[in-house]
């Protein structure tokens, strides 16, 4: 796990003995926390990070020039098989991928928050991704216990956000036509496609 700070390596790590303990406590582990933290090695040293990677996944802030601006020197420090993945919510992976040297290595991998919990991995190629490059994320999104849905093509939002939002337009739509309150719409969701999409 890379961060350029050495404070963001410690609220991540935090962050992690915090849901490991809470999983400990639910019985949702299959393996003890220390041997969980064991497998991750904290570092502020990108070359070091990349060494002998066959896989990237980058998550750091929505602004399309730094996430560029990263994956250009990423490119220089990594093997030329090795995928580079981003976990945007909706930049277009055709735009971001414009700056590599080799852009059909380059995919997005948007992991549903919270990411511990939820299962969905969206898989969305930009217009030079190539179809070895979504099919080796699909994979191995599903071989760490992720249920990976490759798309077609890159849309606004993708499909996850775009289902999300119709329904809150909806939603509000409903308070705003005076038609029900908002506590009767979130009872309304919460009692019938809550319990099914759960």
């Amino acid at each position: 796990m890379y961060d350029h700070q050495q404070a963001g390596l410690q609220r991540g790590q935090k962050a992690i003995e915090h849901d490991l303990a809470t999983f400990e406590q639910a019985g949702l582990l299959t393996d003890q926390p220390d041997e969980i933290l064991k497998r991750i090695t904290y570092t502020t040293d990108m070359e070091q990070t990349c060494q002998d990677t066959d896989f990237v996944i980058e998550s750091i802030v929505e602004d399309q020039q730094v996430k560029q601006q990263v994956w250009q020197e990423l490119e220089q420090l990594v093997g030329p098989e090795t995928v580079l993945a981003t976990n945007t919510s909706g930049l277009s992976p055709t735009a971001l991928q414009s700056v590599l040297k080799r852009p059909a290595r380059f995919v997005v991998a948007h992991f549903w928050n919270p990411a511990q919990l939820m299962p969905l991995v969206e898989v969305v190629p930009g217009k030079q991704t190539s179809q070895a490059t979504v099919d080796l994320t699909v994979d191995l999104m599903n071989k760490i216990g992720k249920h990976a849905v490759p798309l077609k093509k890159e849309a606004l939002g993708f499909v996850g956000n775009r289902i999300q939002l119709a329904v809150l337009r909806e939603a509000f739509h409903i308070v705003d036509e005076g038609i029900a309150s908002p506590e009767a719409v979130d009872d309304i969701i919460k009692y019938s496609l809550g319990r099914r999409w759960c």
